[in-house]
């Protein structure tokens, strides 16, 4: 169900019931590119997947060029929503947006999902440089570099059947907001806040992710006391989409698993 908001709040989509899952897209995403998990998570869990200022349904409006700014915006809309507890899932920028959420609002949190992301903003070993990024964003516009990026998170790339897709919610994107992106993640460095992060953490990762090398979420790994890792084979940065299945039945076991106990919000130590 797409939530109806004002013309300056996040466009929100919203499915299900029970124990609430927030889905935060990342660069040049949207809350459409969840469409598939919404599906499958929400016969178990009330799913809220919302679009970033600037990205998607939301290019209307003015993104922050600070991680933090995002944050703030994800809970802003959740209090709109009048959500007060959530299991928290970030993607690529939207990993490092959670970090924030967690390190603003720890005792809202109940289980973090971390995937394919890392702990440092600046991405070392990124197909290239967050300067080079702004630069050919500058050149070519924000549909040809948009296209040009989406296509690098697929493992196949362009010849992927997901590209056109994925490409075409890319370019939604405000010329403002692909910009302010960029400054926004090559600023950020949660590598300080990582032990004081006390959820139970799954870490998510495609082993030929060309966005976010193993060094990057090796430190989430051994940073996060007691964080679960999974590495899926064969897939790269938006594994979402070229293993659903998959994907689900990772994300299902860690916040609905039978080894699991109750859940409760945890404070940040």
């Amino acid at each position: 169900m797409t939530a109806p908001t004002a013309p300056d709040i996040l466009h929100v989509e919203r499915a299900g019931s029970g124990e609430t899952l927030v889905l935060v897209h990342g660069y040049l995403g949207g809350s459409s590119q969840w469409a598939a998990e919404i599906q499958a998570l929400s016969p178990h869990l009330d799913v809220v997947a919302m679009d970033l200022p600037g990205f998607g349904k939301s290019r209307h409006l003015t993104s922050p060029d600070q991680i933090t700014g995002y944050a703030q915006a994800v809970l802003a809309c959740l209090d709109r929503l009048g959500v007060q507890c959530f299991h928290l899932l970030g993607h690529s920028m939207g990993g490092m947006i959670v970090q924030e959420v967690v390190r603003l609002a720890p005792e809202r949190v109940n289980r973090l999902v971390l995937y394919g992301t890392g702990p440092l903003g600046l991405l070392p070993g990124r197909f290239e440089t967050m300067a080079r990024s702004r630069e050919r964003l500058a050149q070519d516009g924000v549909d040809t570099t948009a296209r040009r990026i989406s296509a690098t998170w697929l493992l196949h790339r362009e010849a992927s059947p997901m590209a056109q897709a994925l490409g075409d919610l890319a370019a939604q994107a405000s010329e403002q907001a692909a910009e302010a992106g960029l400054w926004a993640m090559e600023r950020w460095d949660g590598r300080a806040h990582l032990p004081h992060i006390t959820q139970p953490t799954l870490i998510v990762w495609g082993d030929q992710d060309r966005s976010y090398q193993w060094a990057q979420v090796e430190t989430l790994w051994r940073q996060i006391k007691g964080a679960s890792l999974a590495v899926l084979p064969y897939c790269s940065h938006a594994l979402h989409l070229e293993y659903p299945k998959l994907f689900h039945a990772v994300v299902l076991d860690f916040l609905l698993g039978p080894s699991n106990q109750p859940m409760s919000p945890r404070t940040a130590s």
